[in-house]
């Protein structure tokens, strides 16, 4: 695995992820993660994998499918506090050659400052919540 390209803030690590996403390069995806066992990424509806083996494993599973991606992102959420950030976001998916955009997913990312640059520590996607009403007395509520 190459070492980390020295991203300055947990910004420029987000864009390369999302860029290495987008390009189903699997270098360029490793080079966003942090190289620790405790990295974790979950992929919509799949197992917490850890480690750099495993997050390579999914990434690469991924990747295999050939499917070109393009993400329009929108952010809901940043914060950093100290050496840890995190940002919460709409992942808004349009496959190329697909008529239509997938339902968003709903990303939750956490990166940590290391001594030679900030680095992905948590990638969480999910299938984002649709309200099935405008109706504000029943929207939101489970029962």
């Amino acid at each position: 695995m190459e070492s980390n390209p020295g991203y300055n803030t947990p910004q420029q690590v987000e864009a390369a992820f999302y860029r290495a996403f987008e390009a189903g390069d699997l270098a360029a995806m490793m080079q966003v993660w942090d190289a620790a066992a405790d990295i974790c990424c979950i992929h919509p509806m799949g197992k917490a994998l850890t480690g750099p083996a495993q997050v390579s494993e999914g990434w690469a599973s991924i990747f295999s499918s050939g499917q070109s991606l393009e993400f329009t992102l929108e952010s809901l959420h940043w914060r950093v506090e100290g050496d840890l950030a995190v940002s919460v976001l709409y992942e808004h998916i349009r496959v190329r050659g697909e008529t239509r955009p997938r339902p968003p997913m709903l990303a939750t990312n956490v990166y940590r400052r290391r001594p030679d640059g900030w680095r992905m520590w948590l990638h969480h996607a999910s299938p984002a919540v649709v309200a099935v009403t405008d109706d504000p007395a029943v929207a939101g509520h489970l029962h």
